[in-house]
């Protein structure tokens, strides 16, 4: 179990899980800040991870992201509990937690696997950081910095020169995230493919490009002088110069999760635009 131990609420309820579990019989473990605030045992980040069967979450869509990322290394499917408003990757609530509960130890669930992307910085032909994404991995410029220029290619063909505030590469389950705030489009999850769009672009004529999923982007910074980053899942930051080459494919694992309360994302999407609310 990992839990966002600064959600207050969060924090009560892995309290109540880990009595919960301990009334069964049934074994929970957990990562180390976890175990430290709730008092459980844990074997370390990969020994954890090794162990179990399924990995419960509890926080919102952003602790999410980042279980997903580490879980995906494993093997391993996530069960979101969002403390909150329902996201578009939490499965649960709290309050319908405990009926699904019964039915993933009894094995009746399914596993929806997710597209992720893989990637590379490279710096003077050299890799100085590689990186895996569920959402996006984001070209952006720093406060200061003046509208930014990326070179784009797909599969070593010249796409398109984007001047613009950023440009973002995200899969199907970042579509509704980041992406769709920048006019990009709403992707099914289940659907594969790469979708780039710039950010506030400098042009009118500057669209988005929907890429296969086997696709080869590569991204070259030609900004001399300007601070920019890459971000990954809006989690992860790392700096970047003129001329480094970012390189993305479509990853070799997959994010799972657990699906227990058939709700589907049309059914999330639905809400969300009648709420106006992303």
């Amino acid at each position: 179990m990992i839990v966002h131990t600064g959600k207050p609420e969060a924090v009560a309820f892995g309290k109540e899980l880990v009595e919960l579990f301990r009334q069964r019989g049934n074994a929970l473990l957990t990562d180390t800040s976890t175990a430290e605030v709730l008092g459980c045992p844990h074997l370390g980040q990969a020994g954890y991870m090794a162990a179990v069967d399924v990995v419960l979450v509890l926080g919102g869509d952003g602790t999410l992201l980042s279980a997903a990322r580490l879980a995906s290394s494993f093997g391993k499917p996530v069960l979101g509990i969002n403390m909150g408003h329902l996201g578009f990757l939490s499965e649960l609530d709290a309050d319908s937690f405990e009926p699904a509960l019964e039915r993933v130890l009894a094995g009746d669930f399914t596993v929806e696997e997710r597209m992720m992307i893989e990637g590379r910085v490279l710096r003077s032909g050299a890799e100085i950081a590689c990186f895996r994404a569920l959402n996006d991995v984001v070209v952006t410029r720093g406060t200061f910095a003046r509208i930014i220029n990326v070179t784009t290619f797909i599969d070593n063909h010249h796409v398109v020169d984007y001047k613009a505030d950023g440009i973002i590469v995200a899969t199907p389950t970042g579509s509704t995230a980041y992406s769709l705030s920048a006019g990009g489009p709403i992707v099914e999850p289940l659907l594969e493919c790469l979708c780039i769009t710039p950010i506030c672009p400098h042009t009118l004529a500057s669209r988005s490009v929907v890429a296969r999923p086997e696709a080869h982007v590569r991204l070259v910074l030609n900004s001399p002088g300007e601070e920019v980053m890459l971000t990954i899942d809006g989690q992860e930051g790392i700096p970047l110069e003129s001329k480094d080459v970012v390189e993305l494919v479509r990853a070799q694992v997959t994010a799972k999760f657990v699906k227990v309360s058939g709700r589907g994302f049309f059914d999330i999407l639905n809400s969300r635009l009648r709420e106006q609310r992303f």
